[in-house]
């Protein structure tokens, strides 16, 4: 009996040391602005092994944000998509857009700003009317930004679609364009060298500041049929903010990825990016945000309630 039962043990060990690991559930991500505080928290949670916890392999395609980023989701390239700018996403349901809302990305704007050359005449943004503006891509949260700080301060600038942070700054260097966006840190070594100036901040507009201006969004056939993997992509997403702002190691590995000296990312978390504006848990004054796409035409008329129902489907934190 004893060398029976032994045999036993031994094929039911065997057996537990074939039986392959389970397979992680595959979410693509399309994700704008490599490089960003925001945009590599995928990047930071999946080498600290938090997307791995909950059974998730992210496979990321990066976008200059905008319409790229959510052409990405509407056409099935991609599971959901990062840092999308509420006015595009909202005026694509308005169409139609299979495209569903999963959390809060980015609320209020402090992390946005405009800056010019040095020596530009251009002081602050009431200097802005005919001059050239960059904004990344239509329907992004820096496209809503700079029309309402045109709006705030009562000019009319030439917007212009630049793309992403490093050609946008070719074309402010080069003269192509008066005034240029980006994110901290970006572009803080030529404020430091007296190169550049800031002109005008995200938070400069009061109607913004309790707004959520980005977005997490999901294909709504993707999360119709795989709704538990990116309820668990989403459990990640929000555990990998809390420990970006919790644990030093986030910040040396972000300093060490973006070659950021680790004083500078502090300075920019503390100052740009509070943690309470990357709070994905709710959508905020959803009406001011419909208020605006109608303003500036990306909605002919606002949401109906019915629409709002299906369009928001934030899982419970």
């Amino acid at each position: 009996m004893k060398t029976i039962f032994g045999r036993l043990l031994c094929a039911v060990a065997a057996a537990a040391i074939t039986v392959p690991a389970l397979a992680q559930d595959k979410v693509r991500a399309a994700v704008g602005q490599r490089g960003n505080w925001d945009t590599l928290i995928i990047t930071q949670g999946t080498e600290a092994g938090i997307f791995k916890r909950e059974n998730v392999e992210v496979d990321i395609t990066w976008t200059k944000g905008g319409a790229e980023t959510l052409q990405a989701v509407i056409t099935d390239s991609a599971d959901v998509a990062i840092a999308n700018g509420i006015l595009g996403v909202i005026g694509a349901v308005s169409k139609g857009a299979p495209v569903r809302i999963v959390s809060s990305q980015m609320t209020g704007a402090p992390d946005i700003y405009w800056y010019v050359k040095a020596d530009s005449p251009i002081k602050s943004m009431k200097d802005m009317t005919g001059r050239t503006m960059g904004y990344s891509r239509p329907g992004s949260s820096t496209n809503l930004v700079a029309l309402a700080l045109a709006e705030h301060f009562h000019v009319k600038p030439k917007l212009v679609s630049t793309g992403g942070i490093p050609d946008t700054r070719t074309q402010v260097m080069s003269g192509q364009i008066d005034a240029g966006w980006a994110v901290p840190h970006f572009n803080f070594d030529l404020v430091n060298e007296g190169k550049i100036r800031i002109i005008a901040r995200g938070s400069d507009v009061p109607s913004l500041r309790g707004q959520t201006v980005r977005l997490l969004i999901a294909n709504a056939d993707a999360l119709a049929k795989r709704r538990d993997a990116i309820v668990r992509f989403i459990k990640a997403y929000r555990e990998a903010v809390d420990w970006m702002y919790a644990d030093p190691a986030a910040v040396a590995m972000y300093a060490k990825k973006t070659g950021v000296a680790e004083d500078v990312v502090r300075q920019s978390m503390v100052q740009f990016q509070p943690k309470a504006a990357l709070q994905s848990d709710e959508m905020k004054d959803l009406d001011g945000a419909m208020r605006d796409a109608v303003k500036l035409k990306f909605l002919d008329k606002p949401l109906s309630a019915e629409q709002i129902k299906d369009f928001i489907q934030i899982p419970p934190r």
